[in-house]
């Protein structure tokens, strides 16, 4: 992931990586930038709030089809940017969403773009912007940008995501873009990607040239190789999520209630024979046992994880 502000006041670009492992042993991995109206007052604002909930919506909803699914997590997004902004803040979304079955979906609302590249290193656009020139046009011509926008999440009870299958699956790099990135043109995109031998390399070289050139506009960028990442582990209790962001990496296990009593200590468990008689009072609350090695329950010593885990910084330690 990269994302550079350029001459705007402030970045309103979000973009993010997310993994989810579930009690299930459903996976999914979330790929997506939202890109906050700068027309709009709370552009960042409004795209850090669809980039949560849309990714959220895969730990609360899973038992359904994927398509349903990512469908459903595009209208939550929606309908909560529309609620905390009342049509004041907007943003597009693109995402691609994988399954650990396979199945790759693409989510898209706005003027952001998916881009897959293939194995020979073409890109191949998959997405359609929702603008009035792309729409009116038989064909989009990807060098024509248009910022009047035919919809956007956060726009109200009048959205109509696109949501549609990947018909290739998983086996190519996919590259999002917020509309300053692929402002470079078609013909810079194209040359990048046949020169670009890595996922990292590709973002890099398409955040460097819009620098380079000064275009008007926060410019990111995301690639993914589907096939490089490995895959988190899954536990009997409650749902693993990683979160990448274009600097920073959140991992979080968030634990299900536990369906069993407190453990409780051997040591301070009172025993039977030892006890005088005495009256019937009220249960007194046992002691829960501090030791740092018992394990939370339902969880055996393999399974254990951490209610909440946060790592900040690069995942390659050696870079900045």
């Amino acid at each position: 992931m990269g994302t550079i502000k350029g001459p705007r006041d402030d970045n309103q670009d979000r973009a993010a990586v997310a993994q989810l492992s579930l009690p299930s042993g459903e996976s999914f991995l979330i790929a997506l930038i939202c890109d906050g109206m700068g027309g709009l007052a709370n552009g960042g604002e409004a795209a850090a709030c669809a980039a949560s909930n849309f990714i959220a919506h895969f730990g609360i909803g899973y038992k359904r089809p994927l398509n349903a699914l990512v469908h459903e997590a595009l209208l939550t997004a929606n309908k909560e940017v529309f609620r905390r902004f009342q049509g004041k803040g907007g943003t597009t979304l693109t995402a691609v969403v994988v399954s650990g079955t396979g199945e790759a979906l693409i989510a898209h609302v706005g003027d952001s773009r998916l881009y897959e590249c293939e194995p020979n290193r073409a890109l191949n656009l998959l997405t359609r912007d929702d603008t009035i020139g792309a729409q009116l046009r038989a064909a989009q011509d990807e060098d024509v940008l248009d910022n009047r926008l035919l919809q956007f999440v956060g726009v109200g009870s009048q959205i109509e995501p696109h949501v549609f299958r990947i018909p290739k699956g998983i086996g190519s790099t996919f590259l999002v873009t917020s509309d300053g990135a692929h402002s470079i043109g078609k013909k810079a995109l194209d040359g990048i990607a046949k020169s670009s031998a890595t996922a990292v390399e590709l973002v890099r070289k398409v955040v460097f040239v819009a620098e380079a050139i000064g275009v008007e506009d926060n410019s990111s960028a995301v690639a993914v190789s589907i096939t490089e990442l490995d895959p988190l582990p899954t536990f009997s209790n409650g749902i693993e999520l990683t979160v990448w962001s274009a600097a920073d990496k959140l991992e979080m296990w968030l634990g299900n209630p536990p369906k069993v009593p407190p453990v409780v200590s051997r040591t301070d468990q009172p025993r039977a024979l030892d006890q005088p008689k005495q009256k019937k009072v009220g249960k007194a609350r046992p002691k829960i046992s501090k030791k740092a090695d018992d394990p939370p329950p339902g969880l055996t010593q393999d399974q254990e994880k951490p209610q909440l885990n946060i790592e900040f910084g690069s995942r390659n330690k050696d870079t900045p």
